[in-house]
């Protein structure tokens, strides 16, 4: 009875704490996956193990596998930013040999925003190229 109520209340703490998180859309992805896969794994360690050591142990894991998926689009996300603000090509590349290549393009003068041409590498091989626009602010409408 003790396991089922300290399991009640670690997953009731971890719902309240990832729902009370506001952060801006593109960034700390790292920080938002390693909350929902804590919450995730928490609850498919209690459902799996019926215990304690179940929940504890399957929020750990939610939280390593979701760190690294946020940082992944972290790190998608930082290329372009720093392409757009130091007007240079940036490279990123993984330990698997993936890579993420960031060139900025002419922008607008007028909105402080650039366009930023984004390639993701596979081992040598283009599998996508994607343009985006960085703005210097927060951006909160689409209208200028």
């Amino acid at each position: 009875m003790k396991n089922n109520i300290l399991s009640i209340i670690i997953i009731s703490l971890m719902f309240l704490s990832v729902s009370c998180a506001t952060v801006p859309q593109d960034r700390y992805n790292t920080q938002k996956g390693a909350a929902i896969g804590a919450g995730i794994g928490a609850l498919l360690g209690q459902a799996i193990g019926r215990d304690t050591e179940g929940t504890l142990l399957g929020a750990g894991i939610g939280t390593v596998v979701g760190a690294i998926a946020g940082n992944a689009v972290d790190q998608d996300h930082q290329a372009a930013r720093d392409a757009a603000m130091l007007n240079k090509r940036v490279v990123y590349i993984d330990d698997r040999g993936q890579a993420v290549e960031a060139i900025p393009v002419q922008g607008s003068q007028q909105t402080n925003c650039r366009k930023v041409t984004k390639r993701h590498w596979d081992n040598g091989q283009l599998i996508s190229e994607t343009i985006e626009e960085i703005c210097e602010g927060e951006k909160t409408s689409k209208d200028y």
